[in-house]
């Protein structure tokens, strides 16, 4: 196998955010407001943005238009560093855990070793996920990344993976994709012919029932461990 490519969060990164407490809105409310005056309300004018984002059963909002539109609100002009940031200041704040799983890095480094291509193909943000890649010392091992708020759609989307596909030249026989979500990674990484592994987390959907998935998947397990020895094996094929 010559490319393996990879969800992020819940796959090689456990995370947890909240962004319902109140001592976090108060917080963000706050932090905008001293860069917006105008901006009295930031999540009802937030959640209206992202309401109005995209159209159809697949598209994905893009947040850092939707920070830069609440930042611009009223015609106040911010520049593209500070609405950055403060999306990073936004994530930060609602993050309450963020680390590889135990295993992740030495998989990815052996992967590399042994001459594999590695992609990112993950439901995610741009504007703080990149941020959090480069926390979590990752970005060295791929050769790219591709996230939906910059394509505009999000996985199971065919279109998704079907643009990866094509835009890194992967032979569905020589690649395949791990996720930890059946329907948005097993079955989406299917309608491009991809190999799928398929790992239970923490973070899978509560509805994944790992019976029902070994059928269809090429492998699946509960064990990160078992999933690096698949995947090892693979590249050796």
């Amino acid at each position: 196998m010559q490319n393996f490519v990879f969800d992020l969060y819940g796959t090689l990164v456990d995370i947890k955010t909240d962004e319902s407490s109140v001592k976090f809105r108060k917080r963000i409310t706050a932090y905008f407001q001293r860069l917006n005056p105008v901006v009295t309300d930031f999540f009802k004018l937030y959640e209206k943005l992202c309401a109005e984002s995209g159209e159809g059963e697949y598209a994905e909002v893009d947040l850092y238009r939707v920070f830069l539109d609440v930042l611009n609100y009223g015609g106040t002009q911010i520049d593209g560093k500070t609405v950055k940031k403060a999306a990073c200041y936004f994530r930060k704040k609602s993050r309450m855990r963020l680390r590889t799983y135990v295993g992740a890095r030495t998989l990815l480094r052996r992967l590399k070793e042994r001459g594999a291509r590695l992609f990112i193909l993950s439901n995610a943000q741009a504007c703080f996920t990149l941020n959090e890649l480069k926390k979590l010392k990752l970005l060295k091992y791929f050769n790219a990344i591709e996230l939906s708020s910059d394509f505009g759609m999000k996985k199971p989307a065919p279109e998704f993976f079907a643009f990866l596909a094509r835009k890194y030249s992967l032979d569905p026989n020589q690649t395949v994709y791990v996720g930890n979500d059946f329907k948005a990674d097993i079955l989406g990484a299917k309608s491009a012919s991809f190999k799928t592994a398929y790992i239970k987390s923490n973070l899978s959907p509560k509805s994944d029932c790992l019976e029902n998935i070994k059928p269809v998947a090429d492998f699946a397990t509960d064990s990160f461990k078992s999933l690096c020895a698949y995947l090892l094996q693979s590249a050796e094929n």
